[in-house]
């Protein structure tokens, strides 16, 4: 009791105050550790965007990933920096909590001990009316006094109200946080893929070039040979394919198209990825999914292989034709089960999938998965838009 009224203990007032000063300059270093990783970091983007204005050659583009890949690593150890702060943060507003906790406590103790208070005074003051007093200068005092103990439970509401609003604010402020930690477990688990598909572009380059200039070049063109191979036969077999293909679909729709495998481990790259590795030297024409070398892969829809082919930059791959101008395409395949002309149905094993750098028909690839395209009239469109949800 201070005043007549109740106040929290000062020793454990004292020891929560020299935690929270702790924890507040705990926060401060991190909080400089994390500014300095992210000067490392827009360095490093500074080159990256210096190298993709720069001339293609295989330096180039071995430096650029490289760079990539460092940033990547900066990237990972900047979030498991950030993660430690907030969980810093978090026990901080704990502590801080308990502080405005224990604070709304005393604020409710004081209002309930000036308005017993005054219920005693009023009480007193309607008795001394009621059977006299000795002087009218008691009466007055006690009303001056109930004047006072207005003043004081105006006072005590106002810092209950205040008390209680910081705590509503500080619990706010602690969700907001728990929802920011989650938001960077999931930006470090994708910054871990993307290292390893720079990782993997890397080794997959140095593989199909040996870091010669004159491989590199001759690489170059036959990709660009490559597409425009596939956009030119594609739609002249179309025409020739497409009144042979049976309407009798399961879907109806032969422009529905099933997922050739499942992509229980989401996809590793969308069409015309931003974050795609060799982005700089070509759009990423397909969706990649993620799966282990040899998983079966199954023909999205019915239709007739148009090829299959062996090429520097899709590996082993297979070209389906389906009706209404629809194509797909199944790249980095470690084994091919079907031959050209023939008719597949909807799920039917058309071979497996590949893509470890180094392996049989892997091409040019970042990692095990299958490169799945969708071509309208030859032009690659992106899968999405037909592929049935999951």
């Amino acid at each position: 009791m201070v005043g007549g009224f109740y106040v929290s203990p000062l020793w454990a007032q004292e020891d929560v105050s020299a935690e929270i000063n702790d924890l507040n300059q705990d926060i401060k270093t991190k909080q400089e550790d994390i500014d300095y990783l992210n000067q490392k970091i827009e360095a490093y983007s500074q080159k990256i965007r210096q190298k993709e204005s720069e001339k293609v050659s295989i330096q180039n583009e071995m430096e650029l990933l490289e760079n990539r890949m460092a940033k990547a690593k900066l990237d990972i150890e900047a979030t498991n920096e950030e993660i430690d702060l907030v969980n810093t943060q978090i026990v901080l507003l704990e502590k801080q909590l308990t502080v405005l906790e224990q604070q709304w406590e005393d604020q409710k103790m004081v209002l309930k001990e000036v308005l017993q208070s005054m219920q005693v005074q009023d009480n007193k003051l309607s008795l001394e009316v009621y059977f006299g007093s000795q002087s009218f200068s008691d009466i007055f005092d006690h009303l001056r006094y109930l004047e006072d103990m207005n003043r004081d439970l105006k006072d005590s509401l106002e810092a209950t109200q205040t008390s209680k609003n910081q705590v509503v604010s500080a619990k706010t402020i602690q969700q907001t946080k728990r929802e920011q930690l989650d938001q960077l477990g999931e930006d470090l688990v994708q910054q871990f893929v993307a290292l390893e598909k720079e990782s993997y572009a890397k080794d997959s380059l140095l593989l199909a070039t040996a870091r010669s200039e004159t491989q590199f070049q001759e690489l170059l063109k036959e990709v660009q040979q490559e597409q425009q191979y596939l956009n030119y036969e594609v739609s002249l077999l179309q025409k020739e394919m497409e009144s042979r293909i049976t309407q009798n679909d399961e879907y109806g729709d032969n422009t529905v198209l099933s997922w050739p495998v499942d992509p229980v481990r989401g996809l590793s790259a969308t069409f015309h990825d931003p974050t795609y590795p060799f982005r700089h030297l070509f759009e990423h024409s397909g969706i990649d999914i993620p799966a282990g070398q040899g998983t079966p892969l199954k023909a999205a829809a019915p239709g007739y292989v148009a090829w299959t082919r062996l090429g520097n930059m899709y590996g082993n791959y297979v070209m389906i034709i389906h009706a209404n101008g629809i194509a797909t395409l199944y790249a980095h395949m470690s084994g091919i089960e079907v031959t050209a002309d023939q008719f597949v149905s909807r799920g039917d094993i058309i071979g497996y999938t590949g893509g470890m750098p180094g392996t049989q028909g892997a091409g040019l690839s970042t990692g095990p998965h299958l490169h799945f395209e969708v071509r309208l009239n030859g032009i690659p469109v992106d899968p999405m838009t037909y592929l049935l949800s999951y």
